[in-house]
């Protein structure tokens, strides 16, 4: 049902451009409206990139068929859909750079370098997802696998290539939640030196509102912990600890961003909060000898990596602050 209303949609927003851009340009006026015509735009190169990825993906599973296992053939397969995917994420990051105005500045580049890692970023937005394929994973040429939220599968192109990858899509709602543990720490077996995994700790993007509503939920020290992270949503632990517990010898790869808040959807992204904006990011590496053996170290391990995270978060939410002062006194 998707696939055909994404064309659908695709072709009825193409078709009326001269219709709703110059109403759209009008209402961008308003100051809460500001964003509403590059919103527009954006949503309508995000539906052609959607549309232009399943042809492709089909072309791809004509020429090369959907092999499974070490064949050269099967090697194929999956090397083309990992090309497919970062040009899906390289086309909806120029989308952004060139509709919104969006750059980006990135400090800790040095821990990119080096053996293959568990990358686990902040969750704040649609946009952050592209991250670690974009920053990481495409410039050094390594396969990611990601954990992802079930809820995805929406998109036909994450349905179609996300499933051809090997990645895992959490039932965060499953009666059985060992089960979808055990398909989390699957994505550790056979990763070649090219390969690595992502997994988003918070589980959902965060929000001032989503937060308030964790918070009620937790009590003790659990709740301590949680309110000292005024910017994050407290980690899940299930996803992570199944990672940490399974890890052959990958190093874990945190990233901290700012610039991406205020956009959780793209009803969002009307109120402009993209409009020239500066997404500042930083890396940190933990090397694998770092990392805890033991469940209950590797769970207080968890807690002061997100109180770093938290740390790194201010520090270039109060860089970003700065900057802007600065650009409005001169």
């Amino acid at each position: 049902m998707t696939i055909p209303g994404y064309f659908l949609v695709t072709v009825f927003l193409t078709v009326t451009v001269p219709i709703w851009v110059p109403l759209s340009a009008i209402i961008s006026l308003l100051p809460g409206l500001r964003g509403c015509l590059r919103c527009g735009l954006f949503l309508t190169g995000y539906l052609w990139c959607e549309c232009i990825g399943i042809v492709i993906s089909f072309f791809i599973w004509i020429r090369h068929g959907p092999y499974r296992g070490a064949s050269s053939r099967a090697k194929r397969f999956l090397q083309a859909n990992f090309r497919l995917q970062c040009g899906w994420a390289g086309s909806l990051e120029r989308l952004g750079r060139h509709i919104f105005g969006i750059s980006f500045e990135v400090s800790g580049g040095e821990a990119l370098n080096g053996p293959g890692v568990i990358v686990i970023p902040r969750h704040a937005s649609i946009g952050d997802t592209i991250l670690p394929v974009r920053l990481y994973g495409q410039p050094r040429d390594r396969h990611l696998r990601y954990v992802l939220k079930r809820e995805l599968l929406f998109d036909p192109c994450l349905d179609i290539v996300g499933n051809r990858l090997p990645n895992y899509f959490v039932d965060r709602f499953s009666d059985d939640p060992a089960r979808e543990l055990d398909g989390v720490a699957s994505l550790l077996k056979g990763l070649s030196k090219s390969e690595g995994v992502v997994i988003y700790p918070e589980g959902s993007r965060f929000s001032a509102a989503k937060r308030e509503k964790v918070l009620e939920k937790l009590s003790g020290d659990d709740r301590i912990r949680a309110q000292r992270w005024t910017r994050l949503l407290p980690p899940r632990y299930g996803g992570i600890l199944a990672l940490l517990q399974a890890n052959p010898q990958l190093d874990l790869l945190f990233c901290a961003h700012v610039g991406l808040e205020g956009s959780a959807d793209f009803y969002s992204l009307i109120n402009g909060s993209w409009v020239n904006s500066t997404i500042k990011v930083h890396f940190w590496r933990v090397p694998f000898a770092e990392i805890p053996k033991d469940l209950d170290d590797q769970r207080h391990f968890v807690v002061e990596s997100w109180d770093r995270m938290q740390r790194e978060v201010s520090v270039l939410q109060s860089a970003d602050e700065g900057y802007r002062v600065n650009l409005h006194a001169g």
